[in-house]
């Protein structure tokens, strides 16, 4: 028992040294003491009154800062609405320019186009005009020959009248060339500019009507028929997008024509030989399931799209087959 109490004491003499009475104070600590708590809140107060005035200064930054920002990304949409603007008129000023240019360029070519058709038209009048000279020197001849003895020949006389130009007509509307002009889709003219001028029209528009014959315009061979653009373009929504290779034949070999917008005849198909003359494909619709009214609510011409060649069909060799129409037979 002795030796537990020993080993009680050992235990616990630190802290009970160290413990003190506190019940029993001076005045003097007793003052001493609340100075010290009203110093230390004093400090508590100081730091709160620092951090408060530190953490208004951060706000106020904060807010400057803010402003600063919006005032330059307001400046930055003022630029760019402005840059827009200056954008969209030389836009609108580069537009302009390219269509007094394209009407300046279709102003030249309905010129050339009249001149043409105005030579064109004396050219026919004079072939008229040599026509009914030879028709009545050939009547003049007819009436000697009765007068004299052995007549009738053994042979008949050739008929009067053939048709002498070498290329026969492609459309049966007119005199079978005639140019489709230009409509609220362009012009049908050879080399007419094409997708806001980045590429040209390869050959020429012949005016035509839907469900009207086609004419093969020599002695040829369908060579092939396809689709004449590429995938996803009007051809997913348009049938009548056909095109027809013919090359020519015979006395005509070397002439390559494309011919668009037909579809063959019954009884014709690829790899057979035709004629000059023969109606081989037939005209289709291009008014309304292939080109839609413009929005002024005109309408793209019905026309068979004739394109020439050399020898052989090779992209971009196209050639102007202007001066086909009306060809005499080379010698």
């Amino acid at each position: 028992m002795i030796r537990l109490k020993s080993l009680l004491l050992e235990q616990y003499r630190p802290e009970m040294e160290n413990t003190r009475d506190t019940r029993f104070k001076s005045d003097a600590e007793i003052a001493a003491e609340k100075k010290a708590e009203l110093e230390k809140a004093k400090r508590d107060l100081k730091r709160l009154e620092a951090k408060r005035k530190k953490l208004e200064q951060e706000k106020a930054e904060a807010k400057r800062l803010e402003k600063v920002r919006l005032e330059k990304e307001i400046q930055k949409n003022k630029e760019l609405e402005a840059q827009k603007k200056k954008d969209k008129q030389n836009l609108e000023k580069e537009i302009e320019t390219e269509r007094e240019n394209q009407r300046d360029i279709w102003s030249k070519e309905d010129e050339l186009k009249k001149k043409k058709e105005d030579e064109l038209k004396k050219k026919k009048e004079d072939e008229l005009k040599k026509k009914k000279e030879d028709e009545l020197k050939k009547k003049k001849e007819d009436e000697l020959k009765k007068k004299k003895p052995g007549y009738p020949p053994d042979e008949d006389l050739p008929t009067a009248g053939l048709d002498d130009n070498w290329f026969g007509p492609i459309s049966a509307t007119g005199n079978g060339y005639e140019l489709r002009g230009t409509d609220c889709y362009g012009g049908g003219h050879y080399h007419a500019r094409r997708s806001g001028g980045t590429r040209k029209h390869a050959g020429l528009d012949i005016k035509s009507k839907a469900g009207d014959p086609v004419f093969s315009p020599m002695d040829c061979k369908i060579k092939r028929v396809y689709r004449i653009y590429q995938p996803g373009y009007k051809q997913d929504k348009c049938k009548y997008l056909i095109g027809v290779l013919l090359e020519g034949t015979g006395e005509y070999l070397g002439y390559v024509f494309r011919i668009f917008y037909v579809k063959l005849a019954s009884g014709y198909k690829v790899g057979q030989q035709i004629k000059k003359g023969d109606a081989f494909a037939i005209m289709q619709d291009l008014e309304n399931p292939c080109y839609p009214p413009c929005s002024n609510g005109s309408r793209m011409t019905n026309h068979i799209h004739w394109e020439y060649y050399k020898d052989k069909y090779v992209k971009k060799k196209d050639i102007n087959p202007v001066p086909l129409i009306g060809m005499k037979k080379p010698n």
